[in-house]
């Protein structure tokens, strides 16, 4: 059985570092141990492992499909993503950390949405160990905001 692989910027498959997405789902089932308060579900999905956390209303969803990106998305439709071309096994595992991190401060928060400048929308900015993160949406949404829709 061969798993799917994400290539990107033409690193092939066979680099020693490379990280597949059954490897990003046990990293995110590991990370997901100290979320007891939390609602946690995880899978792969489309070649992509994600984790959802949960409290009440409020979620937020990390995916990754092992290497050179990853993501996390909230229920308000704000997100934060990173390409990483480069990343090293253990640099994956700390930005999947970092990522997972974002994900529960957001759920356990009460950070609301602020209007952003330009374009409609809005942004969410967390402050994540001492460091503001900023999240915001994706361009298709604000521009129905803008129009209405």
């Amino acid at each position: 059985m061969s798993e799917r692989r994400f290539e990107w910027g033409g690193l092939g498959a066979d680099r020693g570092d490379y990280v597949t997405a059954a490897e990003a789902l046990a990293m995110l089932e590991v990370l997901c141990i100290a979320q007891a308060d939390l609602a946690v579900t995880t899978a792969m999905t489309s070649g992509a492992a994600w984790a959802r956390f949960e409290r009440g209303d409020r979620w937020a969803l990390v995916s990754t499909p092992g290497s050179r990106w990853f993501s996390v998305e909230t229920d308000t439709g704000h997100r934060l993503q990173l390409v990483d071309a480069n990343s090293s096994k253990d640099q994956s595992a700390q930005l999947l950390a970092a990522y997972v991190d974002i994900a529960e401060v957001y759920v356990r928060g009460d950070a609301r949405p602020a209007r952003g400048r330009g374009w409609g929308g809005s942004t969410l900015t967390l402050d994540v160990n001492g460091r503001h993160v900023i999240l915001t949406q994706p361009l298709a949404r604000r521009l129905r905001a803008i129009l209405g829709r």
